[in-house]
C-alpha cells in the first residue's frame, strides 16, 4: 500500500513548519508528501523547498493562484498529482505523533473511509511549541482540550468503529480514504468557497457509494495548533443538506472540472 500525506496550507508558513518538522521526526514516513497550497506566497514555496532537502521522500508543491477560498479545488488538485494508493488529509497547523503514519498503516481496510481525532492545544501552549520546537505530550501536561484523543492504545482501536451515517463529528484536518473511492465519487467538491462543511459534505457522499466511515480512535494521535477560527459557513450548510437529502454521490463541480494543477519545483 503506497500512501501518501496532503497538507491544506494557505500563508501560514509559521504553523507549517512545524507541521513538516513533525514529519520529519516520524518513526514512518509515507511515501510522498503533497503541500495542497490554496495561493500562498513566496515565503511558503521556500520553507518548503528547504524542508525537501531534510526528507526521504518526495515534498511535492501543489500550488493554484490566490483567487479567495477554494480549499476543495486545492485537494482535488493534490488528488490529480498524488500517486498513493491511500490518502491522508490533514491540514498545516497539524503535529503528528511519530507513529501516524505507521497507524494509519496497520488499520487502512477496503471500503472504508478514516475520520481521526485531534487533541487541541491551547494559545499558550501552541505558542511554547513554536518558540523551542519540541514536541513531547502526555495527556496530563496543561494547555490541552480533548486530551483523551492524545491517548495512544491502538490495540483498542477497534472497540469504536461507528458512529455510522452522521455528518457530524468529521475533522478535515485528519482525514482518510482510498484514492480509488475519491475518484469515483468526483473528488471535493469545489462549490464549498467558504469555510466549513465540504469536509462533511465528502464523508457523506463516501457513505452514500457504500464506503463505511470509522473514527481511527486511540491512535494516529495528532495535535492542533491554536489559532482564531472563521466559522462563517455562508451558504455551506444548505450545500450540504441538499446532498444528504438527496443521498448524492458525485461532486457538482469536482475533479472531472480542471486540468492537473502546476507543481512547483
Amino acid at each position: 500500500m503506497k500512501i501518501s500525506l496532503i497538507i491544506a496550507t494557505y500563508n501560514k508558513p509559521e504553523y507549517l513548519f512545524h507541521c513538516l518538522k513533525s514529519i520529519a521526526e516520524l518513526k514512518e514516513f509515507p511515501d510522498e508528501i503533497l503541500v495542497a497550497d490554496d495561493g500562498s506566497g513566496k515565503e511558503t514555496a521556500e520553507l518548503i523547498g528547504k524542508f525537501r532537502h531534510k526528507l526521504t521522500v518526495p515534498l511535492i508543491h501543489v500550488w493554484q493562484e490566490d483567487k479567495g477560498f477554494r480549499l476543495s479545488r486545492s485537494r482535488n488538485n493534490a488528488i490529480i498529482k498524488s500517486s498513493g494508493d491511500y490518502l491522508i488529509f490533514i491540514d498545516d497547523d497539524i503535529i503528528l505523533h511519530p507513529a501516524f503514519i505507521s497507524d494509519h498503516r496497520r488499520f487502512a481496510k477496503s471500503n472504508s473511509l478514516y475520520c481521526g481525532s485531534r487533541v487541541i492545544l491551547d494559545a499558550e501552549k501552541t505558542a511554547k511549541i513554536m518558540k523551542n520546537g519540541t514536541y513531547k505530550f502526555t495527556i496530563w501536561p496543561t494547555g490541552l482540550k480533548s486530551r483523551g484523543n492524545a491517548i495512544r492504545i491502538p490495540f483498542l482501536h477497534k472497540i469504536i468503529t461507528g458512529p455510522g451515517y452522521t455528518y457530524k463529528r468529521l475533522r478535515g484536518c485528519h482525514m482518510a480514504f482510498w484514492k480509488e473511492d475519491l475518484i469515483g465519487i468526483n473528488g471535493f467538491d469545489e462549490r464549498y468557497t467558504n469555510w466549513g462543511r465540504e469536509d462533511s459534505d465528502i464523508v457523506m457522499r463516501m457513505m452514500h457509494a457504500g464506503v463505511k466511515r470509522i473514527n481511527l480512535k486511540w491512535a494516529a494521535v495528532c495535535f492542533h495548533l491554536y489559532h482564531p477560527v472563521d466559522q462563517k459557513t455562508s451558504n455551506n450548510d444548505n450545500l450540504l443538506f441538499e446532498v444528504i437529502r438527496n443521498k448524492s454521490i458525485l461532486s457538482i463541480i469536482g475533479i472531472d472540472q480542471h486540468a492537473e494543477a502546476p507543481v512547483i519545483d
